[in-house]
């Protein structure tokens, strides 16, 4: 976009984009707030609507299928025309991105936005370097970005790095604002117009570590008669913090500058003053966010939302558990009938009480009085539609029985089992290679912010004196999820691979270790390593004691 370059111009370009970017996002939270009601209680209403919310066990199911953190492995993959020393480089960085992602707490980060991504439609993930003053040290900190912070300028474009604008609107604290304004020209100015108030919304998640969340809606209290506050479990449970620190609303505003080929940052109060207009401070031509969509559209940039599937399936099963809890209390305390006699409350009462006791002193009771109950006729197979519903719920997520490790009729040998489940995984397959990309988009990114900042020593995988650090390392690189094992539907495939690989002689044992990710990785190598020295002198005294018997012929 071409940025004006008057001061007041370029303000006002500012305001228009921010709008544009922010157009949806009123009506994005509203329906946000709806699907977290499904995911979380099973109904819009809230904690208590339904008798039993089978979105969210479905839902966690599904991301267990979709991620794994613990055996999710990266691997970099270099350019045709790389040279041969980055080849010995890539093993030794590879490890050090994997460590690097579990120190950052990224695998947990992951986790969570691919469980709301699939509530809401998408999430992001943003990642914030912090380099120590005295250490130098690297430090990458992933946090979690809701959608409903976040406005892009076309919503009919996928992917966040083709938009031209998008605004990430977040909290900050007056506090936090004295420090981030150090040496800043106008920072009394600026200290002085701010206004802050308590709490923060909750669908505006943070993106960066000294953003706060809070709570759109507080528990409130019911007053009793005695004016003391009691809270009502089913009516006031809804997971949102309290907030009491004054917050300031701000707006982070990226925009990509065609002059410079990169993006322009602004930074300003939400209906305030700009407070930094700076170039990208990230890194060249990248932004810090990464979109994290199961279900991506092609003309809608937010994607599709699982839960949003899933509530009709969830409505009907309410609706059907309680009309089932009704014909139960009806078969307990059927309508009841009573002829000649003029029934009271205490008659009737005994009528439903374990050995009530009725008489009547009136002499009524000789012969003329009556009592016919009419209890309904319980269907043997009423919870069969429940199962039903439930069988929906696995066929709209593509988790048919015998991926799930269920039993599955016809099947009678391991062998069939495990080729069911193989072609039965081809839907779930195809999302966890979206899910993938995200994962690969991030660890890219990771591996730039290390050329860029980290200055720690490493020694390649060929000569350990040939120390080099990441900013020697090539450009021409992607980092990739190594063997699809972002999910656990592919470790299986990845240890059958690693095998035969191995009979087949075309990798070393180390390599296997690696490849099954065996615990105590370390360990085993030392031991493989120990082996093979014993195996080879063994090889060894064979062919000579085979050369003195030839020799003694």
């Amino acid at each position: 976009m071409k940025i004006p370059s008057g001061i007041v111009e370029r303000d006002q370009f500012y305001e228009e984009v921010t709008k544009k970017c922010l157009v949806s996002m009123e009506n994005r939270k509203a329906q946000y707030e709806a699907l977290k009601g499904y995911y979380l209680f099973g109904a819009d209403g809230g904690f208590g609507s339904s008798p039993f919310n089978k979105i969210y066990p479905h839902i966690d199911l599904l991301t267990s299928f979709l991620f794994s953190s613990e055996t999710t492995k990266f691997m970099i993959q270099l350019g045709a025309n790389a040279e041969t020393i980055e080849h010995d480089r890539v093993q030794v960085l590879g490890k050090a991105i994997n460590d690097r992602w579990l120190e950052s707490g990224a695998d947990k980060v992951v986790s969570g936005c691919i469980t709301w991504a699939l509530v809401n439609n998408t999430m992001l993930v943003k990642l914030v370097p912090v380099v120590s003053e005295k250490t130098k040290v690297l430090d990458i900190n992933p946090f979690p970005v809701h959608p409903g912070s976040l406005g892009v300028l076309r919503e009919d474009i996928s992917f966040l790095d083709r938009q031209d604008a998008f605004v990430h609107c977040f909290y900050t604290t007056k506090s936090q604002m004295e420090i981030d304004l150090v040496g800043h020209p106008r920072k009394n100015q600026i200290l002085e117009g701010l206004y802050g108030r308590p709490g923060v919304e909750d669908n505006a998640a943070n993106g960066i570590d000294r953003l706060m969340i809070g709570a759109m809606h507080p528990l409130t209290p019911n007053t009793s008669a005695s004016g003391q506050a009691e809270f009502s479990l089913v009516s006031n449970m809804n997971y949102s913090a309290e907030v009491s620190e004054e917050v300031i609303e701000m707006i982070e505003l990226w925009v990509w500058d065609t002059d410079e080929c990169d993006y322009r940052v602004v930074t300003k109060v939400k209906d305030g003053a700009v407070v930094f207009d700076r170039k990208n401070f990230f890194l060249p031509g990248e932004q810090p966010f990464v979109q994290i969509t199961p279900l991506p559209l092609p003309f809608y940039f937010w994607g599709m939302s699982e839960v949003a599937g899933l509530a009709m399936l969830q409505e009907w099963r309410n609706e059907r558990v309680e009309q089932i809890r009704k014909l139960l209390n009806l078969q307990v305390k059927p309508p009841t009938s009573v002829t000649g006699l003029g029934i009271q409350d205490e008659i009737a009462y005994a009528l439903f009480a374990e050995g009530g006791l009725m008489s009547d002193k009136t002499g009524g009771m000789g012969g003329s009085a009556k009592v016919d109950r009419f209890a309904p006729v319980i269907p043997p197979d009423i919870f069969n539609v429940i199962h039903e519903i439930d069988a929906a719920f696995s066929e709209h997520s593509g988790l048919p029985n015998v991926v799930q490790g269920k039993g599955e009729a016809g099947v009678r040998s391991g062998k069939q089992t495990s080729e069911l489940a193989r072609l039965g995984s081809a839907r779930i397959k195809k999302r966890s290679l979206v899910i993938e990309d995200a994962l690969e988009k991030m660890a890219t990114l990771y591996l730039k912010l290390m050329r860029k900042y980290d200055r720690t020593v490493y020694h390649d995988s060929s000569k350990s004196e040939n120390a080099f650090v990441a900013d020697q390392f090539t450009t021409n690189f992607v980092v990739k999820v190594d063997a699809h094992s972002n999910s656990p539907i592919f470790v299986e495939d990845k240890r059958e691979l690693a095998f035969a690989m191995l009979q087949a002689h075309m990798i070393t044992r180390e390599r296997a270790i690696d490849m099954i990710d065996a615990p105590d990785k370390e360990i085993l190598k030392r031991e493989v390593r120990m082996i093979e020295a014993m195996e080879k002198q063994a090889q060894q005294q064979a062919q000579a004691m085979e050369q003195q018997a030839a020799a003694a012929k």
